[in-house]
């Protein structure tokens, strides 16, 4: 008898599945819906259709269903993990990290890698970096542990230590733009910039619609004082985000290295109507104007 009700449990659920995958979302919710109702001890269903509420945006729902699984199998490991992923999903982190709590000590890495992400989100950056050095010591091969604790490093400017991890980040993943990204970052940091600049083409060419990268390889070639070539991936950022502040102010320097203050101060204008308070826009145009004067002074 227990074999026949498994059996037939199994084949609810491939159907539920199949009109997952068939695109009936309604019908699977009541397939679900009526296996919870006609079984409220058995675990799948629950965290089934807790993820399908999820997937369609549906957190609290999700949070409530899974609620309601916790009364029926009280002390569950995965309904209070699940729990502490929707809230967490949800920005509420205080209340996502009151359920990773209750897992402390189960030796579940990505318990304490969701920990280490909460308290970085919060800037506290002494616990994020505990849970994400226990995460790595339960699971050295976990997913992107070495890119959050290279970002971490880079935080609280360990820059060495950071380009330690973010190389071991991209060997384990070549393919990662935030890894190469990352990486160039850290070596921006430390005045590498010829490594910088590697890292960052690589980060673009991974990742082309992302503003950033184009922006870290046009700093990069202005560092290198190759102002010429820095031009079209400045070009390229203002494609992506026009009001980017930062490759206005960079454009204004590649035009002050060809000698054209006029042009140079039309883009460091035009960063300032964006954003009259930004501290590089007000340092480059004090730059210009003071290297005005100066000219002027000494004709």
């Amino acid at each position: 008898m227990i074999a026949n009700n498994e059996m037939q449990t199994g084949q609810t659920l491939d159907r539920a599945r199949s009109l997952v995958e068939e695109g009936k979302v309604l019908h699977a919710v009541q397939v679900y819906s009526k296996m919870i109702n006609a079984e409220p001890s058995g675990l799948l269903p629950y965290l089934e259709l807790s993820s399908l509420y999820a997937e369609l945006g549906q957190l609290h729902g999700a949070i409530k269903l899974l609620l309601r699984a916790s009364v029926c199998l009280p002390g569950h490991d995965e309904i209070t993990f699940k729990l502490g992923c929707y809230h967490l999903r949800a920005k509420e982190l205080d209340t996502a990290l009151h359920y990773f709590k209750k897992l402390v000590g189960k030796r579940m890495p990505h318990v304490h890698f969701n920990m280490g992400m909460i308290y970085f989100n919060k800037n506290n950056i002494t616990q994020a970096e505990a849970q994400f050095r226990l995460t790595m010591k339960l699971d050295p091969t976990f997913p992107r542990i070495n890119e959050s604790l290279g970002e971490l490093l880079i935080t609280r400017q360990a820059y060495a230590e950071a380009i330690s991890y973010l190389k071991r980040g991209v060997g384990a993943d070549p393919y990662s733009a935030v890894n190469h990204y990352l990486l160039g970052f850290a070596y921006s940091r430390i005045d590498q910039w010829k490594k910088a600049h590697s890292e960052f083409v690589l980060a673009v060419d991974i990742d082309p619609a992302e503003p950033a990268h184009w922006q870290m390889c046009a700093e990069s070639l202005i560092a290198l004082r190759r102002f010429g070539e820095s031009e079209p991936y400045l070009r390229k950022v203002l494609e992506l985000n026009p009001t980017s502040v930062d490759a206005l102010v960079c454009l204004s320097q590649v035009f002050q290295s060809k000698g054209e203050s006029e042009q140079a101060m039309e883009y460091i204008e035009k960063a300032l109507s964006y954003d009259p308070a930004n501290a590089r826009a007000r340092e480059a145009r004090w730059k210009i104007q003071h290297k005005a004067k100066r000219s002027t002074t000494t004709k």
